[in-house]
């Protein structure tokens, strides 16, 4: 990995506080909203929301190593690197993710995903289900407990006493669609979300 000058000066070195990268597709501003709620919290960690310019999963894992090299980020300590994108519904996206999650691992970067989209983290915040969902009808159930809801909405505010809800019932779904012998990070392990793995890493 290339280590930066500023990591060679000392600019993040172990006496310093972590960093934690959290990486996410450029067009989705829903996640920017939600994780920059955790930016000016006292953490033992400086979170970094990077947004990419990328769409597809591999080269977003791409664009993710390169900021992890422009920081001087060593993942192999301290530091962390989440990359998360959304499955959505389609079949054939299921080749890209295997490439993607093949090589953010080779990085230690942690790869996170939801399917359908990032809001079915949202919507477990208030209720556990397991039916097959697509991005419109998540949606619609979130709005039908949060008639705040729509696209680019601060929701943290609503929902941050029910995050210990939102873990549990993510951790419950995850183990539903491994029973049902579902690759959690694939289109068909719909609905699921691992966000989780982030929230309990900066919360």
């Amino acid at each position: 990995m290339i280590v930066s000058s500023d990591r060679q000066r000392g600019k993040y070195n172990r006496k310093s506080k972590s960093v934690a990268l959290v990486s996410y597709e450029g067009k989705n501003k829903t996640e920017k909203i939600y994780f920059n709620n955790f930016s000016n919290r006292e953490n033992d960690f400086i979170l970094q929301v990077v947004p990419g310019n990328e769409t597809d999963p591999i080269n977003l894992v791409k664009q993710t190593i390169k900021k992890i090299n422009e920081l001087g980020l060593d993942l192999e300590s301290d530091d962390k690197a989440f990359c998360i994108f959304d499955t959505d519904t389609q079949v054939q996206k299921n080749k890209q993710i295997v490439e993607a999650i093949k090589l953010a691992e080779s990085y230690n970067i942690k790869v996170i995903t939801s399917c359908p989209c990032f809001e079915i983290w949202f919507l477990l915040h208030y209720e556990y289900t397991t039916g097959f969902l697509d991005n419109n009808s998540v949606i619609d159930k979130l709005k039908s407990h949060n008639k705040k809801y729509e696209k680019n909405y601060n929701i943290f505010p609503d929902i941050k006493n029910k995050v210990n809800m939102a873990i549990e019932n993510a951790k419950k779904l995850e183990q539903y669609q491994l029973e049902n012998n579902k690759d959690k990070h694939s289109v068909d392990a719909n609905p699921h979300t691992n966000v989780y793995e982030v929230i309990e890493e900066i919360s």
